[in-house]
Order: C-alpha cells, then sequence, then structure tokens
C-alpha cells in the first residue's frame, strides 16, 4: 500500500482469492459460496447493503469469480469490483421465481451442482429482513455442501500491514473526532446533540483534508462516529446503553467512544470522562479501572493465550472490593468487523499471534454511580503490543 491509499489494494485482494483458492484444492471443494457482506468485502472489496434480497458471491477452484444479485446491484458490481468477472441478475425479491431458484441454475451452467461446495450459508442467502425461502442445500441435492465461514475468517485473524495502516489511519481521525468531543462536553447540553456536532465537525475536517483519497465502504449515514451512546450519569453503568433521557450534568461521569471507517476497517477509541470534578469514590473506581487496563495491556504478547489477558484484568481489580462490578470480557479482535474474534475471555485458549489487533477494554459498572471504561485498539507484537490508538488515559487529561 502506498501511503495516501485508503483502501485494501486490488493486489492484496487478489492474494486472499488465492489463499482461498489453495483451501478449496486442499480441502477438494470446487467452489466457495458466500453470501455475509463482510466477508464478500474482505474478499473482493466490494462493499454492498445487505437486505432481504439474496445476493452471492462464487470463487471456483478455478476460472472467473462471479455473482448472483438483484439486478438493483448490477451496475454496482461493474462500477466497484473489477475482482467480480460475472454478475447474474433477477429482478427483484421474492420474484415471481424465488431468487434462490435462479441460483441453482446459474450453478447449474456452471458446472458445479454435483461437486463439494464450501459455504457460508446452507440456506443461499444471508437472511434478515423478512427473508423467507427454500434452501440451496436442498435444491442441490447432489451437491456436498460444507461449513466453509473458516476459509475467510481464518484469514482475518492476523492483519496484513494494510489492515495496520488502515486501523492507524482510522485512529488518527477517531483522536481527531474525540477532541471534538470533549470541546462540546458541557452541563445542560444532551449527549447526542454533542455527538452529531462533533461527528459533523470532524467529517468536515477529514472530507477537506483527504478528499477524492477517502472512500466510505460501510454502510451508514456517516463514517465518523463519535459521542456518549447514552452512557451519562447513572447511565453510564448500562454498558450498552442506547440513549439517555437526561442532559449532561456538573459530576456527571460519562463513557464516550470514537470510531471512523477507514477502507472498511475501524479502530476502537473509548474513554471515562468527568465533568466538573470527580468525587472520591468517583476517582477511586477511575483508578482501579486504569490498573485493570494497564494489567491486561502488560500481559499482551504472542504466543500468549487470549484467556491470560482477561485473567490479568480481574486479578488486578480483586484485591480492591471490585471484582463485582466487572460486567464483561476484557476485550475483542477488531478489524473490519467491530467485533471479531478471538476474544479475551475465559474461555478463549486461542494463542495470541505477531499482527492480531484487539480491543482492551476493562469496564467497572456500579450502578446508581456510574460506568468506567477505556478501549484501546492495539496491535500484538513479538515482545508485547503496540498501541494503535493513541490518547490521554489519565483522569486530569478526561476530566472537563
Amino acid at each position: 500500500m502506498v501511503p495516501g491509499d485508503l483502501v485494501i489494494s486490488p493486489a492484496e485482494h487478489k492474494s486472499r482469492i488465492e489463499k482461498i483458492r489453495d483451501q478449496l484444492r486442499r480441502s477438494r471443494s470446487a467452489a466457495l459460496y458466500l453470501t455475509n457482506p463482510t466477508r464478500i468485502l474482505y474478499t473482493t472489496g466490494f462493499s454492498h447493503i445487505s437486505t432481504e434480497r439474496p445476493l452471492a458471491l462464487v470463487i471456483p477452484q478455478d476460472g472467473s469469480i462471479f455473482m448472483m444479485g438483484p439486478h438493483l446491484e448490477e451496475d454496482h458490481v461493474k462500477q466497484d469490483s473489477s475482482l467480480i468477472g460475472e454478475f447474474f441478475s433477477y429482478p427483484d425479491y421474492p420474484g415471481t421465481i424465488h431468487p434462490i431458484r435462479h441460483f441453482v441454475k446459474i450453478l447449474k451452467e456452471k458446472g458445479l451442482a454435483g461437486s463439494k461446495i464450501a459455504t457460508d450459508s446452507f440456506d443461499g442467502a444471508a437472511g434478515g429482513w423478512g427473508y423467507r425461502g427454500p434452501s440451496l442445500r436442498d435444491l442441490l441435492k447432489r451437491s456436498k455442501m460444507v461449513d466453509g465461514k473458516g476459509i475467510v475468517d481464518n484469514l482475518r485473524w492476523v492483519k496484513s500491514r494494510q489492515e495496520i495502516y488502515l486501523l492507524k489511519e482510522s485512529s488518527r481521525w477517531a483522536e481527531k473526532a474525540h477532541d471534538l468531543l470533549m470541546e462540546n462536553i458541557a452541563p445542560g447540553r444532551h449527549d447526542a446533540l454533542i455527538g452529531m456536532k462533533a461527528s459533523y465537525d470532524a467529517l468536515t475536517r477529514m472530507m477537506k483534508k483527504l478528499g477524492a483519497t477517502y472512500r466510505q465502504l460501510k454502510w451508514g449515514l456517516s463514517p465518523v462516529d463519535v459521542g456518549c451512546r447514552g452512557q451519562v450519569g447513572p447511565g453510564s453503568a448500562i454498558p450498552h446503553a442506547v440513549f439517555s433521557k437526561r442532559m449532561i450534568r456538573r459530576g456527571d461521569v460519562l463513557v464516550t467512544e470514537a470510531g471512523v471507517e477507514v477502507g472498511g476497517y475501524k479502530s476502537e477509541l473509548e474513554r471515562t470522562v468527568v465533568v466538573g470534578r470527580a468525587g472520591q469514590r468517583e476517582r477511586k473506581c477511575f483508578e482501579v479501572m486504569l490498573k485493570a487496563q494497564d494489567a491486561a495491556l502488560g500481559s499482551f504478547k504472542a504466543g500468549t493465550p487470549c484467556f491470560q489477558v482477561d485473567t490479568a484484568a480481574r486479578k488486578a481489580v480483586e484485591s480492591t472490593g471490585f471484582a463485582g462490578t466487572l460486567r464483561h470480557h476484557v476485550g475483542h479482535g477488531i478489524g473490519i468487523d467491530g467485533h471479531e474474534p478471538p476474544w479475551l475471555d475465559p474461555g478463549d485458549r486461542t494463542i495470541m499471534k505477531t499482527g492480531m489487533v484487539f480491543s482492551c477494554e476493562p469496564g467497572l459498572y456500579i450502578p446508581g454511580l456510574a460506568g468506567f471504561r477505556h478501549s484501546d485498539t492495539v496491535e500484538i507484537t513479538k515482545n508485547g503490543m503496540k498501541f494503535i490508538t493513541e490518547y490521554p488515559r489519565s483522569l486530569e487529561e478526561l476530566t472537563v
């Protein structure tokens, strides 16, 4: 990747496809049939809005890659993906002939009926949005369909240099967006409104700086998302809050987040912010949360089982009397999806490898008081880890 390029290069996509084809040959599968939009984006660079309308990408062992989908996507594919050699369209869903029956016809014409086909959906469609239809596996009775989700997903665990570059660019703009959020936080304001303003201002600056080099790939009204998401005051004790009914008040603890999509990738930056002055109890909780994150960060290293990171954070909290306030595992893989395996969880024994990327976000949640959580995105190295997100972590620097 040449600095300035803000998408994965065609050469890297071709390399991914060759790795997939190598796996198909080893498993003696004739093709990989994909329906999941994230897997399609990772493989080809083609991004689309997955709806009730079935769409599938087929990667044969040899020959042209082809896609089957609704007519409304035909020009989109031709415009945005040179790697997809052919597109076979149907009018719309559900149609007088169901789309999956169209797909069966194409697969037969391609000589794949009766072959072993790896897939991420035995139904033949991603589903959702009220979708109903016959199963592709039932209609292709002569074919042997096998689970192929891991063919793509396992490639995603270790990030390439291009992926790390995009995550760092994402972090760079997320940090600027969070600075703007901090400037807008004040008592008497609603978190949704200050988040919208900071997001707008950050996107304006980003588009002015990047111009035509930037291309949004993930579905959303804006590639910039910064705010509190309802994690305001006592509402910050709900890790996945959605909306707050109250205005920000002096003394509130806020859990903030900033994410910017670059080339389909988004880093994770979250901070605990105090409005005004932290009380004694809030200060203590903040210190314990930071202690837990420091312990987790210190345990990252290639060759370490994922569960040990979670263990390190929990041990750091046990002696403080706050052990019961930990409500979730310490973190997760991150990249083209916001949450990806492996998981920093007691039940995950995956061995970390150089180039894996994780969020690190142990959180303390005290009902009626507040929640306390920093989240940083880190890259695993041979001897430890590197921060991808580089943002202040101390209480003094995060007091408005």
